[in-house]
């Protein structure tokens, strides 16, 4: 703290017996700043056109007629936009269908995949069991492979048991998602241990403890999975072609496989862009309107 002082002294004393110069070199460093603010900006404006630019090439590509299209050019101003490529889009992909489709199977894995995930968070990061350290590895476990390596196994055994091409086969999986439990467990776990405690000796049950007072005071962290996850779901296109085999369940992601599957040799890929921007619609409203609420969840889910 002395030779810190020594140091300030030293400089205020310089600066009163220079000012020129100190005065200068503020001004100096001032600019400097400025600049590299300046820079940076500069910088940030880059790498975000380089990740705009896509999405505004596919909404140009949408709007040309289908000679431009195939010219793939780089440009992005359409002089004569025909709307009509979506119409035909919606009309072609019978994307009324499998929109409904696709809201039924998100809105079905969020309402179900709450009633299995809180629990499990609220037993592991609350309760002391037996087997709960196993069981805890074995999930963990789960979540490090990369769902490639199960896909056979779990779709013969789906098949074992009838479950291909329903909506029980399609959703089970998501009702036991670990990072949900992972994600809920560390956010139960910041709430004192006081609060769940006093309700305790209050006499409140376990189902109590976690309806009224944790759900209410995690719930910032459910917003933020439910929109992650309806995200997930929204675009989920793998998982979906394995187990079904008709169009009957199958969602807008495969849907739109058949725009490209055209009769002619070559795809409409003007009609194609279109299906596209319609499928990814409502992602990007979710993102205007609750971006921040992303963000956390991409910054929390990379943390832990």
């Amino acid at each position: 703290m002395e030779m810190k002082s020594n140091y300030t002294d030293a400089y205020v004393a310089n600066a009163v017996a220079e000012p020129n110069k100190y005065l200068a070199l503020y001004k100096i460093k001032k600019r400097v700043k400025y600049l590299l603010k300046i820079l940076n900006y500069i910088l940030l404006i880059v790498i975000g056109l380089f990740f705009v630019y896509p999405f505004l090439w596919m909404a140009s590509m949408s709007l040309r007629p289908l000679v431009d299209a195939l010219s793939f050019e780089p440009g992005l101003l359409v002089p004569d936009p025909r709307w009509e490529n979506y119409i035909y889009a919606w009309k072609q992909a019978q994307i009324s269908h499998y929109v409904g489709n696709s809201v039924k199977y998100s809105v079905l894995v969020l309402t179900l995949q709450y009633i299995t995930i809180i629990p499990s968070a609220f037993a592991f990061a609350t309760m002391e069991f037996k087997g709960k350290k196993l069981l805890w590895a074995v999930k963990y476990l789960g979540m490090m492979l990369p769902s490639e390596a199960t896909l056979i196994p779990v779709y013969f055994f789906y098949s074992k048991l009838g479950l291909v091409d329903t909506w029980g086969g399609l959703i089970l999986p998501s009702l036991f998602n670990m990072f949900g439990i992972y994600m809920f467990m560390n956010a139960i776990k910041q709430i004192p241990k006081e609060v769940i405690e006093s309700a305790r000796m209050d006499k409140a049950k376990n189902l109590g403890i976690m309806v009224k007072i944790i759900i209410p005071m995690i719930l910032p962290v459910i917003i933020t999975h439910l929109l992650v996850t309806f995200i997930s779901n929204w675009n989920e296109y793998f998982w979906v072609l394995m187990m079904t085999n008709s169009e009957k369940i199958r969602t807008l992601p495969v849907a739109l496989r058949g725009l490209i599957q055209s009769d002619d040799s070559v795809p409409e890929w003007n009609v194609v862009m279109a299906g596209t921007m319609i499928q990814i619609a409502p992602i990007m409203l979710i993102y205007i309107f609750a971006s921040k609420q992303v963000k956390n969840a991409i910054v929390r889910g990379h943390n832990k």
